[in-house]
């Protein structure tokens, strides 16, 4: 979702390029180049499709800024780290382990825990409560933010800036 909100943003579309695993759009900001992507396969594969991406792009792995969920953190709540292991996260070890390296940022946007008596699946790719949905929105947005931020300011203010706030 905050991959579709930077696109709106931007007025890029993605689209699917001939047999590959991915949508993908790109375009000028600020003097920069943009690549924007979503892997079409399942979160623990999502490394096959990032090794294809960054060799379209023609950019490194340190280059790069995965969005992803997280159940450690409460929901809107968000975390830029510029590199790290995959901690338990499939999709993470699955990039890790196609690139070869963990030197890649991530920004993490919480969706905290379910409840005891909803199971992790049904918490992780069903509708969040009206609740989690009102600062899920807010994460969002500020993460799609925070994304376009780090052309322009170092990782460590945009950390500064987003790590932990709710707003």
């Amino acid at each position: 979702m905050a991959v579709d909100r930077i696109c709106e943003k931007l007025q890029i579309t993605l689209k699917k390029p001939w047999f590959k695993p991915y949508l993908y759009g790109e375009c000028e900001y600020r003097g920069f180049r943009i690549c924007l992507a979503k892997p079409l396969t399942f979160m623990n594969r999502s490394g096959d499709a990032a090794e294809s991406i960054l060799a379209r792009a023609k950019l490194s792995p340190e280059s790069m800024v995965v969005l992803c969920d997280t159940l450690d953190l409460p929901a809107g709540v968000l975390r830029l780290r510029t590199r790290g292991s995959g901690g338990g996260h499939n999709g993470l070890k699955s990039l890790i382990y196609r690139l070869g390296t963990g030197d890649f940022m991530r920004l993490y946007i919480g969706i905290g825990r379910p409840p005891a008596e909803n199971d992790v699946v049904s918490h992780v790719l069903g509708e969040p409560s009206d609740r989690d949905s009102v600062v899920l929105r807010s994460a969002i947005m500020r993460a799609a933010d925070g994304v376009l931020d780090l052309l322009v300011t170092s990782p460590e203010g945009v950390m500064n800036e987003i790590n932990g706030n709710r707003r």
